[in-house]
């Protein structure tokens, strides 16, 4: 079986190695491990550096603008070389070329796309007239482009294949939830220090509701507010306020008492996922699938709150309070077992294969 991966990174112009980029560079490997040939084309960027240190086979191809007519004729040569038995399809320029790509005398070949988000949350929750015009317009094409070239789609939530189903009327849909890191460790017994320890970690842009780091750490300054991360949304360092860029994620969460996940837009919600799993309490907007992530902790290890300081200063007191040490590890063994890598990578595998028998 030949898997023949493009990736398009990025997320408002930038390429960044975010939820879905992480992903990416644990499965790929992973299956080439369990004896499935791959391919992959990304930019030549952190995804590409690790997958080519992972030793698979790695070709430099991106999309130079929204719709690149030199990105579609590069993909269906390389799909005519490299003879895949599937083409798999991350992130929405990805998606939108392969679907070119493979339209009319590549129809043969199944393709698999994989979004990694919701774009009618997207449209709901962006500022202004023209950028709400730009994300209609993208759902407008997405929509064209699947009854133009029909494929398996692969939802990373139950809340974004509900919002494909009920709003985009997407048939041939699977949900395979996101997975805890390949390389994870178990949660450990842990003593709160003396002082509260109030992190976050993800990208720095408004989606993210990195605004809110600031005015919430205002009022608490009895706390240390660590931020991890990196974009567009300025964070300054200050009296009770450390910017550290860039972390090792299990690291991180380890030396925090509470990830505040402060998202307007979150198909998924992978670091809250890998918070949890360590027995790290969680406080979040509950915004698209942070919701479902969090179930198994509510009310204990995670805390919705409104976007806004105060409720989020109130919810982080509530959640550093309302669960035991016993608790917390019995709630990440639930999260390690449930989320496991090797899960995740089954169910991939498995759906390959079931394309493939069900194939014409």
């Amino acid at each position: 079986m030949r898997i023949m991966y493009v990736c398009t990174t990025g997320g408002s112009g930038r390429r960044q190695l975010g939820g879905a980029e992480r992903i990416l560079v644990d499965l790929i490997p992973a299956l080439a491990d369990r004896g499935v040939e791959v391919v992959a084309y990304t930019p030549d960027d952190e995804v590409g550096r690790l997958l080519r240190a992972a030793g698979v086979p790695w070709t430099d191809l991106s999309a130079r603008s929204r719709l690149d007519l030199s990105y579609v004729r590069a993909i269906r040569r390389e799909v005519r070389r490299v003879k895949p038995d599937i083409v798999c399809s991350h992130l929405l320029s990805a998606a939108m070329h392969c679907r070119a790509a493979l339209g009319v005398d590549l129809r043969g070949i199944p393709l698999v796309v994989t979004l990694h988000n919701s774009l009618w949350q997207y449209r709901d929750t962006v500022d202004g007239f023209r950028a709400r015009a730009s994300v209609q317009s993208n759902i407008a094409l997405d929509l064209l482009m699947r009854r133009l070239r029909s494929h398996t789609t692969v939802a990373v939530s139950q809340f974004e294949a509900d919002d494909l189903v009920t709003k985009g009327k997407v048939g041939n849909l699977r949900v395979i939830p996101n997975p805890l890191p390949a390389d994870w460790p178990v949660a450990a017994p842990r003593e709160p220090g003396s002082a509260l320890r109030v992190g976050y970690m993800g990208r720095l842009e408004p989606e993210k509701g990195a605004d809110l780091i600031e005015p919430t750490a205002a009022l608490m300054p009895d706390a240390t507010f660590l931020v991890a991360g990196e974009g567009s949304v300025p964070v300054r360092p200050g009296p009770n306020v450390e910017v550290l860029g860039r972390v090792v994620a299990a690291d991180f969460l380890r030396s925090i008492d509470c990830l505040i996940v402060p998202s307007r837009v979150e198909s998924f919600g992978l670091s809250a996922l890998e918070a949890l799993s360590l027995g790290v309490p969680v406080v979040h907007t509950g915004a698209g699938g942070l919701a479902e992530v969090t179930r198994h902790a509510a009310g204990t290890m995670a805390v919705q709150a409104a976007l806004e300081p105060a409720a989020f200063a109130s919810a982080i007191r509530e959640a550093t309070a309302s669960s035991t040490p016993a608790q917390r590890l019995g709630i990440a063994g639930r999260y390690a077992e449930e989320y496991a890598f090797d899960r995740f990578v089954d169910r991939w595998e498995s759906m390959y294969r079931t394309i493939l028998d069900e194939a014409p």
